[in-house]
């Protein structure tokens, strides 16, 4: 019961710090969080020791843990590398993927796109999962684990900067389309293209912000 309750805590924590409910650099309060959860202090030290992997947290000698800060050297960082490794697990999943993964490819997508074109738009509640999953499947055929688990925690910290800062600056962007570009793309197998497509999708993302300028240099 303790095990399953800490990772509860653990999934409960990390969605809020991907949503931005704690501003980048705060301190997090154990028995604040714990009165929060409603669960023993050391359920939460042992969420936030596990955040601190997922690079979403950081732990401070003597100071206690801090929300993770973000930066534009950062932003640029990451998505650089995103994009190189997002690249490499797209070319080999389109060379690999067989029927079934375009089946749950296809799956995805019109899921994503029935909620998008919901009255919510991307505020529906299973926008942010649906839309994690897309990009998932878009790669599930490549056969390098390693690449996967990298390009699984690269999305990560993206995610945190488009959570946190994309619904003020997202306006009249057409991501549905975006998507079906690169949906299209990978289907008819045009490999370089839609990598292409995948690389302005993401680069379109960290534009927005820095032109709106929400995300800063470092202090």
């Amino acid at each position: 019961m303790a095990i399953s309750k800490t990772a509860e805590v653990y999934d409960d924590l990390k969605e809020a710090l991907l949503n931005g409910a704690f501003r980048p650099g705060a301190k997090l309060a154990i028995d604040g969080l714990a009165s929060r959860y409603t669960v023993s202090a050391s359920a939460i030290r042992e969420a936030l020791a596990r955040l601190t992997s997922d690079r979403l947290v950081v732990a401070m000698p003597q100071r206690g843990f801090h929300v993770a800060a973000i930066s534009r050297e950062d932003l640029l960082d990451l998505t650089e590398v995103r994009i190189e490794i997002e690249a490499r697990c797209l070319r080999r999943s389109i060379a690999l993927g067989d029927v079934e993964w375009e089946a749950q490819l296809l799956a995805t997508w019109h899921r994503l796109s029935r909620a998008g074109a919901s009255p919510e738009g991307r505020a529906h509640p299973d926008w942010a999962h649906i839309h994690a999953r897309f990009h998932d499947d878009l790669v599930a055929a490549c056969d390098s684990k390693w690449w996967l688990y990298l390009r699984g925690e690269l999305y990560v910290q993206a995610e945190r900067y488009r959570r946190m800062l994309l619904p003020q600056v997202e306006g009249t962007r057409d991501i549905e389309a975006e998507h079906r570009e690169i949906l299209d793309l990978v289907l008819e197998r045009r490999t370089e293209p839609a990598v292409e497509a995948l690389t302005r999708h993401l680069q379109q993302t960290t534009r927005r912000l820095l032109e709106a300028g929400l995300v800063k240099g470092h202090d």
